[in-house]
């Protein structure tokens, strides 16, 4: 495992035993992911400054506001790697209402979309990629009306901040989704994303299912099984892998070395949330690599919002969970 990456690991173990010391109530997986998307910034883990943030988005929303709630922590957390998180939380909540305007429902995943175009887009262009926005999720809505929900606008706002022509990339999504079906996966709502992200890859669609599959298996075949929840950092494992083995091989040996870690045993945190762990941690590395021009891959109008989808990615997965746990607690 190269240096670098190791560090990483190191400080993301350092990171959740922090956050799981200060934030008890929060649920672990979440905690998990805060740990790990501070790691890849490099930064460690204050936890009074995340309290402090958290007071502050407390202090300018009302008491049912969808930044409150489970979006609470995440979006906190995502704050904190800011250099201003006031200013920055104020475009987001400018661009949350002109995503209501523009006709986006009141949802969990709102703020998260506009987390996603505050990060990537300037201020002089929101209005423009918040239609890029509206078109991508209506096209989405249009082949897949049962699927396409609300959780779509986060993947929705990553595509927009593309510069990819909308009509194109949403066939391209679309062949991706029925070929991907033909080869290996169920349909539903992770094939939908797993598609979206492949969609921002700019190689021919049969090649890129094609390497999804082979990298799903060679993970399967190596005792780092994904699951459904997790075939969007799969999508963006396949967008920039090289060679097959050689990066599942980096993958499994992240996860074994994560594994031994004291918060990541087997009571603590699930197999499979640990192999997306060390798939965004090797992504990302990959990625930083990519834009040294050390690796030579051609991504050139897609690699801004192939970092943001690794990002994304890794969230949803955790909203996925922690929502799952607490539908099951009060069931």
């Amino acid at each position: 495992m190269e240096l670098l990456l190791k560090q990483k690991v190191d400080l993301m173990v350092e990171n959740y035993a922090e956050l799981k010391k200060a934030f008890k109530w929060e649920y672990g997986i979440v905690k998990h992911f805060a740990a790990m998307n501070s790691a890849i910034k490099h930064k460690k883990i204050n936890v009074q400054e995340i309290e402090e943030i958290k007071d502050y988005i407390k202090k300018q929303v009302g008491l049912f506001s969808q930044f409150r709630g489970m979006n609470l922590f995440i979006l906190s957390s995502l704050l904190y790697l800011e250099s201003n998180y006031k200013d920055f939380f104020e475009n987001m909540q400018k661009v949350y209402e002109k995503m209501r305007e523009a006709g986006f429902r009141n949802s969990q995943y709102l703020p998260l979309a506009s987390y996603t175009i505050v990060k990537e887009v300037s201020m002089d262009k929101w209005d423009e990629k918040i239609q890029r926005m509206k078109s991508f999720y209506s096209n989405m809505k249009k082949n897949h009306p049962w699927l396409t929900t609300a959780d779509d606008y986060v993947l929705a706002a990553v595509l927009a901040t593309s510069d990819l022509d909308i009509e194109k990339t949403s066939e391209e999504m679309e062949i991706c989704y029925k070929l991907l079906n033909e080869k290996a996966f169920v349909k539903g709502n992770s094939l939908q994303s797993l598609s979206q992200i492949l969609a921002l890859g700019e190689e021919d669609a049969e090649n890129k299912c094609s390497r999804a599959v082979s990298l799903y298996n060679e993970l399967k075949s190596e005792k780092c099984k994904l699951r459904y929840d997790g075939l969007a950092s799969l999508g963006v494992l396949t967008l920039i892998a090289s060679n097959d083995i050689k990066i599942v091989e980096e993958v499994k040996e992240v996860y074994k070395y994560i594994k031994e870690k004291d918060g990541y045993g087997i009571f603590s945190i699930e197999k499979s949330h640990i192999v997306m762990l060390a798939i965004s941690l090797v992504a990302d590395s990959y990625i930083e690599r990519i834009q040294k021009g050390l690796i030579d891959i051609t991504l050139a109008n897609s690699i801004n919002a192939i970092v943001i989808a690794q990002q994304q990615a890794a969230i949803a997965a955790a909203c996925a969970a922690s929502a799952a746990a607490a539908s099951s607690a009060s069931s």
